[in-house]
């Protein structure tokens, strides 16, 4: 596990983030996490920690199946200059001049051969991607794949496909905003059915490996507080919304695609829902690039905090917390529900290859389910009616459907 760690900083410190760095934890079983010394970098005097890139600010760190094995692993990352790593020195990053902020940044690709010992390749692009963006190989098309924060109406998320990552930059740099924006495709973004002053924060991108063609994006929605007097109650109430600027709380939806082009979200309500006030996932969450397959449960971790986007202190960041994880059931990330009462529905054609139907379901004690198969006119097939189907119940990954006269549908191999 690489993760984001960030120390509290002076308030005057011209540069937001200097104090913050990569660092490396690893587990035996996907559950129980240790920081692992690597003695790499000096912090505060001591070598003996676990930061593998100060000053850095990463996406997600990929573990490339192609290429040479001096850049096994490859990661996105902003870097603030740092003593501390003297191949930043050069490196182009925000920062503050007083009260004004100077968005200028680079992306920068950075590959190691182990995920411990990290080189800076070069600028990616000049573009002001800040937070989440990642690098996957997509294997359908043969390219590597960038999904980085845009900004082509409040944050979107945008994708940029190159044969060789390492072939730097990989858009021509010093164009202007709307010039650099015009090499990344749009393929994540809030529309009229999202609520106003909102928009998409991360791309938190996977190409799914437990099924073909399937993407999964946990975007982040990210609602923003209008600025103003928080003693006006026609406003937000006599209390902390609106008292910052680029305020607001964060939580996170599902995204899916089959080509990881064209996406949707089939289902606005959270995917991950804020915890209680006060919670230590109460004001924001940013789900973790990374799957973990144990048994017929999926693990993945999340990051949460009890403050909002803009009332963090960045003087005082040990507020409440961390990464947490979440278990999920294989392949249980959208289902059709049905009330007590029952219900039904019909999918679209499908053509498969093996002979069972097996079905991701749960019926607790009460529900059951009976399948019947149609052909492409939608014309029940005989034999394998409603009338013919043996119920499946109770809760199961992949409890295979019979009917009375047929164990499998085995005799439909290839057919609509």
């Amino acid at each position: 596990m690489w993760y984001d760690a960030i120390a509290p900083q002076q308030a005057t410190s011209d540069h937001p983030c200097k104090d913050r760095a990569i660092c490396y934890a690893e587990s035996s079983d996907g559950l129980n996490w240790e920081r692992k010394n690597v003695n790499r970098f000096l912090w505060q005097g001591n070598s003996d920690n676990n930061i593998v890139m100060p000053g850095s600010e990463g996406g997600a760190v990929m573990k490339d199946p192609n290429g040479p094995d001096e850049h096994r692993y490859k990661n996105l990352v902003r870097i603030w200059p740092t003593d501390s790593w003297l191949a930043s020195r050069d490196c182009i990053a925000p920062r503050w001049e007083g009260k004004k902020f100077i968005a200028t940044s680079m992306l920068y690709m950075v590959t190691s051969p182990d995920g411990f010992d990290w080189n800076i390749a070069g600028p990616v692009s000049d573009y002001f991607h800040d937070t989440g963006n990642c690098i996957l190989y997509d294997d359908t098309i043969g390219k590597y794949v960038g999904y980085v924060r845009t900004h082509t109406h409040g944050r979107t998320v945008g994708r940029i496909a190159v044969d060789d990552p390492l072939n730097l930059p990989w858009i021509e740099l010093g164009q202007d905003h709307e010039k650099a924006a015009n090499n990344f495709l749009t393929v994540l973004a809030c529309d009229e059915l999202d609520p106003p002053n909102t928009d998409l924060y991360t791309p938190c991108m996977h190409k799914y490996p437990w099924a073909d063609d399937a993407w999964f994006s946990f975007t982040t929605p990210y609602r923003h507080y209008p600025v103003g007097d928080t003693a006006d109650t026609t406003r937000q109430g006599k209390d902390a919304r609106g008292r910052y600027a680029n305020d607001g709380p964060v939580d996170v939806q599902l995204a899916v695609s089959r080509n990881g082009i064209d996406f949707t979200r089939p289902d606005r309500r959270p995917y991950i829902p804020l915890g209680l006030d006060g919670a230590r996932d109460a004001g924001q969450l940013y789900m973790s690039v990374g799957m973990l397959r144990i048994g017929d449960e999926i693990i993945m971790h999340y990051c949460g905090t009890s403050h909002t986007h803009g009332a963090y202190d960045p003087t005082h960041p040990a507020g409440k917390g961390g990464l947490i994880r979440l278990r999920q059931r294989l392949d249980g990330f959208m289902s059709a529900d049905a009330a007590y009462e029952g219900g039904e529905f019909t999918s679209p054609p499908l053509t498969f290859t093996g002979a069972h139907l097996q079905l991701n379901v749960d019926c607790s004690a009460i529900g059951q389910v009976w399948v019947e198969l149609r052909d492409k006119a939608n014309q029940p097939l005989s034999g394998y009616t409603l009338e013919d189907a043996i119920d499946v119940d109770r809760n199961h990954i992949a409890a295979a459907v019979r009917w009375k006269s047929h164990e499998d549908a085995g005799d439909l191999i290839g057919q609509p």
